[in-house]
Protein backbone atom coordinates (compact mmCIF):
# COMPACT_ATOMS: atom_id res chain seq x y z
CA UNK A 1 0.00 0.00 0.00
CA UNK A 2 2.67 2.35 0.87
CA UNK A 3 4.32 1.67 -2.07
CA UNK A 4 1.21 1.87 -4.30
CA UNK A 5 0.42 5.65 -2.85
CA UNK A 6 3.88 7.28 -3.43
CA UNK A 7 3.81 5.39 -6.72
CA UNK A 8 0.66 7.38 -7.34
CA UNK A 9 1.83 10.23 -5.73
CA UNK A 10 4.76 10.87 -8.13
CA UNK A 11 3.12 9.85 -11.00
CA UNK A 12 0.65 12.44 -10.54
CA UNK A 13 3.53 15.11 -10.19
CA UNK A 14 5.62 14.77 -13.03
CA UNK A 15 2.22 14.36 -15.03
CA UNK A 16 0.67 17.39 -13.18
CA UNK A 17 4.39 19.27 -14.49
CA UNK A 18 4.94 18.49 -18.25
CA UNK A 19 2.91 21.44 -19.43
CA UNK A 20 5.68 23.17 -21.89
CA UNK A 21 8.42 25.63 -20.71
CA UNK A 22 9.80 27.79 -23.02
CA UNK A 23 12.46 30.49 -23.52
CA UNK A 24 13.22 32.66 -26.79
CA UNK A 25 14.88 35.50 -28.43
CA UNK A 26 15.37 36.76 -31.41
CA UNK A 27 18.06 40.26 -32.11
CA UNK A 28 18.22 41.54 -35.36
CA UNK A 29 19.40 44.37 -37.27
CA UNK A 30 19.58 46.11 -40.80
CA UNK A 31 21.88 48.79 -41.04
CA UNK A 32 21.07 50.25 -44.66
CA UNK A 33 21.99 53.21 -46.76
CA UNK A 34 25.55 53.62 -45.28
CA UNK A 35 27.62 55.77 -47.16
CA UNK A 36 31.26 57.17 -46.41
CA UNK A 37 32.29 60.20 -47.16
CA UNK A 38 35.67 61.48 -47.15
CA UNK A 39 36.87 65.13 -47.95
CA UNK A 40 39.72 65.86 -49.83
CA UNK A 41 42.92 64.53 -48.64
CA UNK A 42 41.83 61.18 -47.91
CA UNK A 43 41.63 58.15 -50.79
CA UNK A 44 40.70 54.33 -50.08
CA UNK A 45 42.39 52.63 -53.06
CA UNK A 46 40.60 50.53 -55.17
CA UNK A 47 40.85 46.71 -53.63
CA UNK A 48 41.64 47.97 -49.71
CA UNK A 49 38.17 46.09 -48.56
CA UNK A 50 37.82 43.05 -46.65
CA UNK A 51 34.78 41.40 -45.63
CA UNK A 52 34.06 38.84 -42.84
CA UNK A 53 30.26 37.48 -42.47
CA UNK A 54 29.59 34.51 -39.77
CA UNK A 55 26.69 32.78 -38.33
CA UNK A 56 27.13 30.52 -35.45
CA UNK A 57 24.41 28.41 -34.31
CA UNK A 58 23.86 25.99 -31.14
CA UNK A 59 21.76 23.91 -29.21
CA UNK A 60 22.54 22.42 -25.13
CA UNK A 61 23.19 19.07 -27.15
CA UNK A 62 26.40 20.12 -28.03
CA UNK A 63 25.74 20.44 -31.15
CA UNK A 64 26.89 23.60 -33.30
CA UNK A 65 26.77 24.62 -36.90
CA UNK A 66 29.54 27.71 -37.80
CA UNK A 67 29.40 28.93 -40.99
CA UNK A 68 30.97 31.63 -43.25
CA UNK A 69 34.07 33.93 -42.06
CA UNK A 70 36.63 35.89 -43.93
CA UNK A 71 36.09 36.53 -46.78
CA UNK A 72 32.43 35.69 -47.17
CA UNK A 73 30.03 38.97 -48.17
CA UNK A 74 26.88 36.09 -47.37
CA UNK A 75 27.69 33.64 -44.74
CA UNK A 76 25.13 30.55 -45.32
CA UNK A 77 22.52 30.58 -42.61
CA UNK A 78 23.79 28.01 -39.42
CA UNK A 79 20.63 26.04 -37.96
CA UNK A 80 20.12 23.63 -35.51
CA UNK A 81 17.48 21.83 -34.98
CA UNK A 82 14.35 22.30 -37.48
CA UNK A 83 12.95 25.16 -38.22
CA UNK A 84 11.33 26.96 -41.08
CA UNK A 85 13.75 29.05 -42.87
CA UNK A 86 15.71 30.33 -46.19
CA UNK A 87 18.87 32.37 -46.79
CA UNK A 88 18.46 35.94 -46.40
CA UNK A 89 14.65 36.16 -45.38
CA UNK A 90 15.62 36.88 -41.84
CA UNK A 91 12.28 37.89 -40.02
CA UNK A 92 10.29 37.07 -42.66
CA UNK A 93 8.48 34.25 -41.06
CA UNK A 94 7.24 33.79 -37.46
CA UNK A 95 9.37 31.05 -35.84
CA UNK A 96 8.01 31.58 -31.95
CA UNK A 97 5.31 28.89 -32.50
CA UNK A 98 8.06 26.16 -33.99
CA UNK A 99 7.23 22.58 -32.07
CA UNK A 100 10.56 22.05 -31.47
CA UNK A 101 13.68 23.61 -30.01
CA UNK A 102 15.91 25.55 -32.71
CA UNK A 103 19.03 27.78 -32.91
CA UNK A 104 19.06 29.81 -36.23
CA UNK A 105 21.57 32.25 -37.51
CA UNK A 106 22.61 34.71 -40.47
CA UNK A 107 24.49 37.50 -42.08
CA UNK A 108 25.00 38.97 -45.46
CA UNK A 109 26.64 42.18 -46.72
CA UNK A 110 23.99 42.99 -49.41
CA UNK A 111 26.28 45.93 -51.12
CA UNK A 112 29.19 47.37 -50.76
CA UNK A 113 30.09 50.85 -51.42
CA UNK A 114 33.96 50.13 -51.64
CA UNK A 115 33.45 48.08 -55.07
CA UNK A 116 30.99 50.96 -56.50
CA UNK A 117 27.40 49.91 -55.07
CA UNK A 118 25.81 53.51 -54.10
CA UNK A 119 25.62 52.13 -50.47
CA UNK A 120 26.51 49.73 -48.14
CA UNK A 121 24.18 47.23 -46.55
CA UNK A 122 24.39 44.47 -44.15
CA UNK A 123 22.29 42.14 -41.95
CA UNK A 124 22.75 39.90 -39.09
CA UNK A 125 19.78 37.93 -37.33
CA UNK A 126 19.73 35.43 -34.41
CA UNK A 127 17.55 33.79 -32.96
CA UNK A 128 16.90 30.90 -30.83
CA UNK A 129 13.98 28.65 -28.98
CA UNK A 130 13.99 26.37 -25.94
CA UNK A 131 11.06 23.94 -24.97
CA UNK A 132 11.21 21.73 -22.41
CA UNK A 133 8.59 19.17 -21.12
CA UNK A 134 9.68 18.69 -17.39
CA UNK A 135 12.23 20.22 -14.77
CA UNK A 136 15.31 20.96 -17.32
CA UNK A 137 18.21 22.89 -17.63
CA UNK A 138 19.86 23.86 -21.06
CA UNK A 139 21.53 26.27 -22.63
CA UNK A 140 21.68 27.77 -26.64
CA UNK A 141 23.31 30.55 -27.42
CA UNK A 142 23.80 31.68 -31.20
CA UNK A 143 25.04 34.78 -33.24
CA UNK A 144 25.80 36.56 -36.15
CA UNK A 145 28.83 39.00 -37.48
CA UNK A 146 29.65 40.93 -40.16
CA UNK A 147 32.73 43.04 -40.50
CA UNK A 148 34.23 45.42 -43.18
CA UNK A 149 37.59 46.60 -42.72
CA UNK A 150 39.22 49.10 -45.01
CA UNK A 151 42.38 50.71 -44.96
CA UNK A 152 43.37 54.40 -46.75
CA UNK A 153 45.62 56.93 -46.80
CA UNK A 154 45.62 60.53 -45.32
CA UNK A 155 47.32 62.99 -47.03
CA UNK A 156 46.18 66.15 -45.10
CA UNK A 157 44.10 67.00 -42.10
CA UNK A 158 40.65 65.86 -43.54
CA UNK A 159 38.07 64.46 -42.35
CA UNK A 160 35.00 61.43 -42.85
CA UNK A 161 31.64 61.35 -42.60
CA UNK A 162 29.31 58.59 -41.67
CA UNK A 163 25.86 58.34 -43.01
CA UNK A 164 23.40 55.30 -42.82
CA UNK A 165 19.58 54.24 -41.32
CA UNK A 166 18.93 51.00 -38.88
CA UNK A 167 16.18 48.93 -38.30
CA UNK A 168 17.21 46.98 -35.22
CA UNK A 169 14.94 44.78 -33.42
CA UNK A 170 15.13 42.25 -29.88
CA UNK A 171 12.01 40.12 -28.79
CA UNK A 172 12.50 37.96 -25.44
CA UNK A 173 10.03 36.22 -23.60
CA UNK A 174 10.24 33.05 -21.11
CA UNK A 175 7.35 30.66 -20.79
CA UNK A 176 6.76 28.45 -16.91
CA UNK A 177 10.42 29.53 -16.03
CA UNK A 178 12.12 29.41 -12.59
CA UNK A 179 15.26 30.88 -11.20
CA UNK A 180 18.00 30.32 -13.36
CA UNK A 181 16.21 30.88 -16.59
CA UNK A 182 16.79 33.92 -19.02
CA UNK A 183 16.10 34.87 -22.63
CA UNK A 184 18.55 37.33 -23.64
CA UNK A 185 18.50 39.77 -26.81
CA UNK A 186 21.91 41.45 -27.63
CA UNK A 187 22.41 44.32 -30.21
CA UNK A 188 26.03 45.68 -30.97
CA UNK A 189 27.44 47.95 -33.80
CA UNK A 190 30.51 50.27 -33.70
CA UNK A 191 32.71 52.11 -36.08
CA UNK A 192 36.32 52.39 -35.09
CA UNK A 193 39.68 54.29 -36.98
CA UNK A 194 43.00 53.09 -36.25
CA UNK A 195 46.44 54.50 -37.23
CA UNK A 196 49.13 52.57 -38.33
CA UNK A 197 52.06 51.21 -36.58
CA UNK A 198 53.66 54.02 -38.70
CA UNK A 199 51.93 56.83 -37.07
CA UNK A 200 50.90 55.71 -34.30
CA UNK A 201 52.71 56.71 -30.48
CA UNK A 202 54.92 53.95 -28.66
CA UNK A 203 52.27 52.41 -26.14
CA UNK A 204 49.52 53.48 -28.13
CA UNK A 205 46.62 51.54 -29.18
CA UNK A 206 46.52 53.77 -32.32
CA UNK A 207 42.75 54.24 -31.85
CA UNK A 208 41.78 57.93 -33.44
CA UNK A 209 38.00 57.22 -33.75
CA UNK A 210 35.40 55.13 -32.23
CA UNK A 211 31.56 55.73 -32.37
CA UNK A 212 28.59 53.13 -30.80
CA UNK A 213 25.62 54.37 -31.10
CA UNK A 214 23.53 54.68 -28.10
CA UNK A 215 20.94 57.12 -28.43
CA UNK A 216 22.54 59.47 -26.36
CA UNK A 217 24.30 62.88 -27.53
CA UNK A 218 27.84 62.52 -27.21
CA UNK A 219 29.84 59.93 -26.24
CA UNK A 220 31.97 59.57 -29.16
CA UNK A 221 36.37 59.43 -29.52
CA UNK A 222 37.71 61.89 -32.20
CA UNK A 223 34.46 63.44 -33.91
CA UNK A 224 31.43 64.78 -33.37
CA UNK A 225 27.68 63.05 -33.85
CA UNK A 226 25.09 64.98 -35.94
CA UNK A 227 22.58 61.94 -35.71
CA UNK A 228 21.88 59.43 -32.89
CA UNK A 229 18.05 58.73 -32.52
CA UNK A 230 18.30 55.52 -30.89
CA UNK A 231 20.81 52.76 -29.32
CA UNK A 232 21.97 50.31 -31.52
CA UNK A 233 24.12 48.77 -29.01
CA UNK A 234 21.90 47.11 -26.04
CA UNK A 235 20.37 44.16 -24.36
CA UNK A 236 17.48 43.09 -23.18
CA UNK A 237 17.25 39.85 -20.76
CA UNK A 238 13.70 38.30 -20.19
CA UNK A 239 13.55 37.03 -16.31
CA UNK A 240 11.57 34.81 -14.42
CA UNK A 241 10.43 38.06 -12.31
CA UNK A 242 10.10 39.65 -15.51
CA UNK A 243 9.25 37.07 -18.35
CA UNK A 244 8.18 39.25 -21.13
CA UNK A 245 7.30 39.36 -23.74
CA UNK A 246 10.15 41.91 -23.89
CA UNK A 247 10.12 44.45 -27.47
CA UNK A 248 12.91 46.48 -28.67
CA UNK A 249 11.56 47.84 -32.19
CA UNK A 250 12.83 51.89 -31.92
CA UNK A 251 10.76 54.04 -34.43
CA UNK A 252 11.76 57.40 -36.02
CA UNK A 253 14.67 56.70 -38.51
CA UNK A 254 13.51 58.61 -41.60
CA UNK A 255 15.76 56.76 -44.40
CA UNK A 256 18.00 59.11 -45.92
CA UNK A 257 20.80 59.91 -42.87
CA UNK A 258 19.35 59.65 -39.55
CA UNK A 259 22.37 58.24 -38.45
CA UNK A 260 25.52 60.44 -38.55
CA UNK A 261 28.70 61.47 -37.57
CA UNK A 262 31.95 62.83 -38.39
CA UNK A 263 35.51 62.54 -37.63
CA UNK A 264 38.19 64.74 -36.46
CA UNK A 265 40.65 65.86 -38.84
CA UNK A 266 43.26 63.13 -39.21
CA UNK A 267 46.69 63.78 -39.07
CA UNK A 268 48.47 62.50 -41.88
CA UNK A 269 49.55 58.52 -42.16
CA UNK A 270 47.87 55.45 -43.26
CA UNK A 271 44.48 54.25 -40.86
CA UNK A 272 42.17 51.35 -40.79
CA UNK A 273 38.42 51.71 -40.99
CA UNK A 274 36.60 48.96 -38.78
CA UNK A 275 32.57 48.58 -39.32
CA UNK A 276 31.88 45.59 -36.64
CA UNK A 277 28.09 44.59 -36.27
CA UNK A 278 27.00 41.74 -33.95
CA UNK A 279 23.54 39.75 -33.36
CA UNK A 280 23.41 37.32 -30.01
CA UNK A 281 20.71 35.52 -28.08
CA UNK A 282 21.44 33.32 -25.28
CA UNK A 283 18.55 31.24 -23.28
CA UNK A 284 18.42 29.02 -20.27
CA UNK A 285 15.59 27.60 -19.16
CA UNK A 286 14.36 25.79 -16.10
CA UNK A 287 10.88 24.82 -15.60
CA UNK A 288 8.53 25.64 -12.86
CA UNK A 289 6.69 22.48 -11.83
CA UNK A 290 2.67 23.00 -11.52
CA UNK A 291 0.82 23.98 -8.92
CA UNK A 292 -1.34 21.09 -9.32
CA UNK A 293 1.71 18.76 -9.09
CA UNK A 294 2.97 20.21 -5.86
CA UNK A 295 -0.86 19.77 -4.50
CA UNK A 296 -0.52 15.83 -5.51
CA UNK A 297 2.36 15.47 -3.94
CA UNK A 298 1.10 16.61 -1.03
CA UNK A 299 -1.95 14.56 -0.94
CA UNK A 300 0.15 11.52 -2.06
CA UNK A 301 2.75 12.34 0.93
CA UNK A 302 -0.28 12.99 3.55
CA UNK A 303 -1.85 9.75 2.19
CA UNK A 304 1.10 7.86 2.75
CA UNK A 305 1.54 9.40 6.67
CA UNK A 306 -1.73 8.22 7.52
CA UNK A 307 -1.36 4.68 6.66
CA UNK A 308 1.85 4.61 8.19
CA UNK A 309 -0.23 5.78 11.51
CA UNK A 310 -2.77 3.38 11.10
CA UNK A 311 -0.25 1.11 11.45
CA UNK A 312 1.72 2.09 13.92
CA UNK A 313 -1.84 2.24 16.02
CA UNK A 314 -2.61 -1.38 15.02
CA UNK A 315 0.80 -2.65 16.29
CA UNK A 316 0.48 -1.20 19.71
Amino acid sequence: MKKTLLALAMTGFFAASNAQASAYAMSFNDVTNLVITPTAGIVFPPGNSTNNSGAVACLPNGTCVNNGGAGFINAPFAQVGAAPYADNTYRAVNREANANSFALADASIDSRQFIGDPFTRARNMAEGLLLQTNTANATAGNSSATLLTSTFIVTGNGTINFSFDAVPFIRTYLVAAALGSQAEGILALNFNIVGSPSNTAPGSTGLVFNWAPDGVAGGILGGTEGGDPFTLNTTLTALPGNPGPLVYDPTGCVPGGCFNATTSPLAEGTYTLNLAMRETVNLQLVQIPEPGSILLLGIGLAALGFTTRQRQSAKA
